[in-house]
């Protein structure tokens, strides 16, 4: 069985400086390259927070303008089965709903 050499501290400093100190460069991130990817992502998340809220809003007035539409197309209906023509009170009506 042969004996092995026991590893002296100048010999430890010099492995850190040649191997070890290179390889962690490589392969692990920066306290600086972290925070930075953090903040980008902070702000890639609000950006899309604030997206969110805006498509919302766009959907619920979409689909409030979508009922009032409807609500045109059903008095237009009624007029037409009713009479061919619109009644005042209808022609009131769709004004009010402001979709045209």
């Amino acid at each position: 069985m042969a004996k092995e050499k026991q590893l002296t501290l100048e010999e430890l400093a010099k492995y850190n400086q040649e191997v070890l100190f290179p390889f962690m460069k490589e392969n692990f991130v920066a306290k600086k390259d972290f925070d930075e990817f953090e903040d980008d992502s902070m702000k890639f998340q609000d950006k899309a927070l604030d997206d969110l809220e805006t498509l919302k809003q766009e959907k619920i007035f979409g689909g409030a303008q979508d009922k009032r539409k409807t609500k045109v197309l059903e008095i237009h209906n009624d007029a037409l089965k009713t009479s061919k023509i619109l009644s005042e009170q209808q022609a009131t009506e769709i004004d009010g709903l402001r979709v045209f």
